[in-house]
């Protein structure tokens, strides 16, 4: 089934790629992939899922549409692996109009590249950046231990493309100078040693481009047209498609970015991060105080999801952070409506939760176990900023709740839904949003009552006192679940916990 799904969503890619094919006389089929944008797992995940579609149709050659400042190390570094293991299609990145960091790293994996006519390559050295987005010093020991993998990438694309070894690593690292020289008709790139060695026996400085290529205190940047003279790009291009006429290629299909990326960019932004956390922890607190109800729990659940997914699609979230959160929902659930008291599962289930959740701003550092203590200071400066994001969304969540039990009560409409209760001749709410679980108005061991919500086993019974008056608190069943309406006898009264069975299966077992 899952084979026949594929074939019919392919088939009319291939009808369009026949047609396109018999009306452009081109004989090898081509496909472009964009890659723009910040480089992470999400966008990786994408293009490696594009790639392949693009191989489903046929195509023989790739054309990859580069477009970025950077982004994610451990994302460049298994694009660039995945791009120099397609051994059966020729790769083609085209640089328009930049391709920086790890964006070079990618063009430099492929078979050769070309670039729109103002186009910019290289600027490729490891860099911290801070989650305000300010660059930041890294210590020398954590620079060499990141740059040590994108120096060794860099020189195998070298060997594998037909680029010099010295030129593309001086993309990535400083203090390596590069001078071009030439002598009948042969050119070389050396380095400083070499240089001073090969001017005593009659080589002289290439005159097309500045001596040196690349100087101590630079990184490797190249325009266009010294991407061509230097040997790094094949020629240039306006457009993707005149690069496709240029090569005789015929593109079947262009697979670019859709709205997923700017979704993603949306509910990844701290504003919006901020506010879904508001969320959660005010649904959390009142579908764990006032259950039963099936709003608050649906709000956490999708704000949390919202919360975790995010980050997990573009490589922050681990496993074991989204484990130690619902480790920690489970535990403070334990402690409201098993455990008595409020103790040391309560307490553990909080900063479970809170520690997973400032995690997810940490994306893990390269080369190291992400259980490990952090050694970059971009990682301390993302989990400073994690944790002013998560603080001040549990500030601003008691504020929510205390506003929710003062104010909400006397507005129209809202005060429809809350639950009151009158004793002698005076009213209030009881066992609702705004006054959930008075321990003053708990119903005895043996009182009767009925569940006003189906129990699940936690939801809100109603009991009445010898006054007359209706408290409704939310309770548990020891007997699973309780449709609304059916009479209940209270078995155990501890704190805020009251334990509930109907009175039905008390009679029968007495």
């Amino acid at each position: 089934m899952h084979i026949m799904f594929r074939t019919f969503a392919i088939l009319p890619w291939l009808v369009i790629a026949a047609v396109a094919g018999a009306a452009s006389g081109a004989t090898t089929p081509a496909a472009v992939v964009a890659l723009k944008g910040p480089i992470n797992a999400y966008s990786q995940g994408a293009f490696v899922r594009q790639f392949q579609q693009a191989r489903a149709l046929g195509a023989k050659v790739v054309i990859i549409d580069l477009d970025t400042y950077g982004g994610a190390v451990n994302s460049a570094l298994e694009l660039s692996h995945f791009i120099k293991a397609q051994t059966d299609i020729r790769t083609i990145a085209y640089v328009d109009p930049k391709a920086y960091s790890a964006g070079s790293m990618i063009a430099v994996a492929c078979n050769s590249i070309y670039m729109a006519p103002a186009a910019a390559l290289g600027d490729c050295a490891p860099i911290a950046v801070s989650p305000m987005g300010d660059l930041q010093p890294l210590p020398p020991t954590e620079r060499a231990k990141i740059q040590s993998p994108i120096l060794a990438d860099f020189e195998d694309s070298a060997q594998r493309n037909g680029y010099d070894p010295l030129l593309v690593q001086s993309m990535v690292s400083l203090n390596r100078v590069v001078h071009w020289v030439e002598k009948d008709g042969q050119r070389r790139f050396v380095d400083e040693k070499q240089y001073a060695q090969l001017l005593s026996d009659g080589w002289k400085p290439v005159q097309s481009l500045r001596d040196p290529v690349n100087a101590a205190d630079t990184l490797l940047t190249v325009s266009t047209d010294q991407a061509i003279k230097l040997g790094l790009a094949k020629g240039s291009a306006a457009t993707v498609s005149l690069l496709a006429q240029s090569l005789d290629v015929n593109v079947l299909a262009t697979f670019e970015p859709g709205t997923g990326e700017q979704v993603l960019a949306f509910f990844n932004s701290d504003s919006v991060r901020l506010i879904l956390l508001i969320v959660f922890l005010l649904s959390l607190y009142i579908g764990m105080h006032a259950p039963g109800h099936g709003l608050a729990e649906s709000m956490a659940v999708l704000s949390l999801a919202t919360l975790l997914g995010v980050p997990l699609m573009t490589g922050y979230a681990q496993w074991w952070e989204i484990v130690a959160i619902l480790v920690g929902i489970a535990l403070l659930a334990l402690e409201l409506f098993v455990i008595p008291g409020f103790g040391v599962a309560g307490l553990l289930g909080i900063a479970l939760i809170l520690g997973g959740l400032v995690l997810t701003f940490i994306a893990p550092e390269p080369g190291r176990s992400p259980l490990s203590i952090p050694r970059l200071p971009m990682t301390w400066m993302a989990l400073r900023h994690g944790l002013s994001v998560v603080v001040g969304g549990m500030v601003a969540s008691l504020l929510l709740c205390w506003w929710i039990r003062q104010y909400l009560p006397r507005m129209l409409y809202f005060n429809r839904l809350i639950l009151t209760t009158t004793v002698g001749s005076e009213s209030g709410m009881v066992g609702s949003l705004t006054n959930i679980d008075p321990s003053e108005l708990a119903p005895a061991i043996g009182a009767t009552g009925m569940a006003a919500t189906d129990l699940r086993p936690s939801g809100s019974a109603e009991f009445h006192d010898a006054a007359g008056g209706k408290h409704m608190v939310s309770v548990v069943s020891d007997s699973g679940f309780v449709v609304r309406g059916t009479q209940l006898v209270v078995r155990e009264v501890s704190g805020n916990r009251i334990v509930v069975r109907p009175a039905v299966v008390q009679q029968q077992s007495t």
